[in-house]
């Protein structure tokens, strides 16, 4: 085949498509960078939300958390942080309230976006501890044989959390309520709980004593831990030990929306420990 020769006419056209073509490519770039600037400005806008919110709990405006994790992960339903927070104060909420079908409502959203949490970020510990705190409350809704399964969930997560970061002082917590409430089942429902794992699973108070030991270690100044551990000491009759817990839990400042609540826990399990002490 021989080419014909291009008249002056034929390279007008060539380098009108080429004029075109280039305009195109610049108004793609364009669009890209300006795509770009908006996702970022976005992605700031989701942060700053999400730092709004991070200063509400400090302040112990827990409805105010709630509401900018809310906005955040409703913009950004793809923002872990935004879910596995969310999920952590929807669960601080039910504890708090007194309603029995708030309180469970609660628990299932708050499970709902943990494992949302999961799915965004299955390597990191904060949404699998906020799934094991939001079914563990869920469990409380629950009867016995119920109330047993979801503490195979529970226990599972918690030690997911503790694999992703052995740190984990909340997932610490969690796994030691767990072998204490194991420890303290019925006959009736070990037996189920035998039937469930296969075979009873270890669970004892001398590892939930050590758990907890380890999480307020961690982070001394949180009460919870400090409560739960000197509930844990008298479960296993350490009286004196439990006592000084509980005692220590009344003389640190508050931290958290939830340490109210964990005194009055505190203040009514004193008494029952100082009775035996007599």
């Amino acid at each position: 085949m021989r080419w014909r020769k291009r008249g002056p006419e034929s390279r007008s056209r060539a380098g009108a498509v080429v004029a075109r073509a280039a305009t195109f490519g610049i108004g793609v770039a364009l669009l890209a960078m300006m795509t770009l600037v908006a996702g970022a400005g976005d992605r700031a806008e989701i942060g700053a939300t999400i730092a709004g919110g991070d200063a509400a709990a400090a302040g112990l405006n827990l409805d105010g958390a709630i509401a900018a994790y809310r906005s955040a992960f409703t913009s950004a339903p793809d923002s872990y942080e935004a879910a596995w927070k969310l999920a952590r104060a929807l669960a601080d909420k039910a504890t708090l309230t007194k309603d029995p079908a708030e309180q469970k409502q609660l628990c299932s959203e708050a499970e709902k976006v943990a494992r949302t949490a999961i799915q965004l970020n299955p390597s990191n510990s904060q949404g699998h501890t906020a799934l094991a705190v939001a079914v563990g409350k869920l469990a409380l809704f629950e009867g016995g044989k119920r109330k047993v399964a979801l503490s195979n969930e529970v226990k599972a997560e918690a030690e997911k959390a503790l694999q992703c970061d052995p740190n984990d002082h909340v997932a610490l917590h969690v796994l030691a309520i767990w072998n204490r409430e194991m420890v303290e089942l019925n006959w009736f429902l070990r037996s189920f709980a035998q039937v469930l794992y296969g075979k009873f699973p270890p669970a004892s108070l001398a590892v939930a004593v050590a758990d907890l030991r380890r999480a307020v270690e961690l982070q001394p100044a949180v009460i919870p831990h400090h409560v739960e551990l000197g509930i844990t000491l008298a479960s296993a009759k350490r009286w004196a030990e439990a006592k000084a817990e509980l005692e220590q839990s009344l003389a640190l400042p508050t931290g958290w929306v939830t340490d109210d609540y964990y005194r009055a826990l505190a203040r009514q399990k004193l008494t029952h420990v100082e009775s035996h002490l007599k």
